[in-house]
């Protein structure tokens, strides 16, 4: 954009035109080369905001997440509440709830995708019509959760294992607050995008975080989803130098299913691997196997017999301790969100266009130090601790009232 200004007013120079300005949308648009009607929407935003609005790029390059996860709590509430009323429950209906509740206008498609993402099927009720069910797998891998959890709770004292949740996240340099007191003509002028980015891990008990378990650093790429910046590497060796080392004894470490977490104690990835590759792996591990077999059926068998026990399984077990996986999209069953949505409230709070990245990083840290203390952590355990009962009556209730039709069909939405 620069060079195409620069390149006008040489023309300019060269022609030695007269400048006049009858029309300041259309001369912005003749040296920016960006659309008269673009200038106006941003010169709007300006006038009715105080901010320039973020710029969109076409398509979907990078894969946001049109839906944002404090949604999906309340997705699924929704449609247990509409399956308890006996009403059915759509992508339609839910495209209501977001645009209520959350002031999103969500195309139906992306809708319907997320749902299946969070493990919602589109079946037959009993009377035949299409509604949204939630999968089996999905509500037994969260029963299970709970049943473990409730499991420890129950125990007496000196035999309960310490919870400890563990979470990542981000934050951007440029995050700040977006409401403010003002009067007419005033605004806040904020600098363009998002700025560069803070990523961080962090572990945290019914009492307090975990003492010297936190870790940060500066993302390496400023797009995409905050998970790529994060390794198998990287957080194994976090787990074993500054969580294993700074816990209790007997602790139940709690924590998502994202990719790095997940990696098992034999990592092969056989679909990756060319035949003759498979062929020797077998061979390795004293598996007979057959010329004619084909490519799949030598996946399958090494599919079959590796170990996939995750490595943070295994090196929580040497140290006398045990690791919990969280269900699938239920963040909400993780108090440490709380305390990312506590101290990134702080961050945009007293952020101005005077703060620099280190001083973001330094708000942070103060925040972790001042705010997160033990009476905030003992209240958002019990507001996650209510959540968790409410699952485990409302997954009890549904199991007792579901009866299986032989005949249903399950049809992907």
């Amino acid at each position: 954009m620069i060079h195409h200004v620069f390149e006008v007013f040489q023309q300019h120079k060269r022609d030695q035109t007269v400048i006049v300005v009858d029309d300041p949308y259309q001369m912005t648009s003749q040296y920016t080369g960006v659309s008269r009607t673009k200038v106006a929407q941003i010169a709007k935003s300006v006038r009715d905001t105080g901010t320039v609005p973020p710029l969109h790029f076409p398509g979907n390059r990078y894969q946001p997440t049109a839906i944002p996860i404090a949604a999906e709590e309340r997705i699924r509430d929704f449609v247990y509440e509409r399956h308890r009323e006996g009403a059915v429950c759509n992508a339609t209906h839910i495209g209501g709830l977001l645009k209520n509740e959350f002031s999103l206008d969500i195309h139906q498609r992306t809708i319907q995708r997320h749902l299946q993402r969070m493990g919602f099927c589109w079946s037959r009720t009993k009377n035949k019509t299409r509604s949204l069910k939630e999968s089996d797998k999905v509500r037994q891998q969260r029963h299970d959760y709970l049943d473990e959890i409730r499991t420890n709770r129950h125990l007496p004292i000196d035999e309960r294992s310490h919870l400890v949740y563990l979470d990542e996240s981000f934050l951007h340099h440029h995050h700040g607050s977006q409401l403010s007191w003002f009067s007419d003509g005033d605004f806040v002028e904020r600098a363009v995008g998002k700025g560069r980015r803070w990523c961080f891990i962090h572990a945290l008990m019914e009492e307090q975080l975990v003492d010297h378990a936190f870790f940060i650093f500066e993302a390496k790429k400023s797009k995409g989803d905050y998970h790529q910046q994060f390794d198998f590497d990287m957080s194994q060796n976090w787990f074993q130098t500054q969580l294993i080392p700074n816990l209790p004894p007997r602790c139940l470490i709690i924590l998502d299913r994202c990719t790095f977490h997940m990696v098992g104690r034999d990592s092969t990835v056989a679909t990756q691997m060319r035949k003759a590759e498979l062929q020797g792996w077998l061979s390795q591990h004293g598996v007979a196997w057959e010329e004619k077999w084909l490519r799949a059926r030598l996946v399958e068998e090494i599919e079959n017999r590796r170990n996939k026990q995750p490595m943070v399984e295994v090196i929580a077990e040497q140290h006398g301790h045990r690791v919990l996986f969280l269900p699938v999209h239920h963040p909400e069953l993780n108090p440490i969100e709380l305390v990312w949505a506590t101290i990134k409230n702080h961050c945009a709070s007293v952020f101005s266009n005077t703060t620099s990245f280190q001083a973001q990083r330094k708000h942070l840290e103060d925040a972790l130090r001042d705010h997160i203390i033990p009476e905030y952590c003992a209240k958002i355990f019990e507001h996650v601790h209510m959540k968790e009962e409410k699952y485990w009556e409302t997954d009890l209730a549904f199991d007792d009232e579901l009866e299986i039709d032989s005949g249903n069909l399950s049809v992907q939405i």
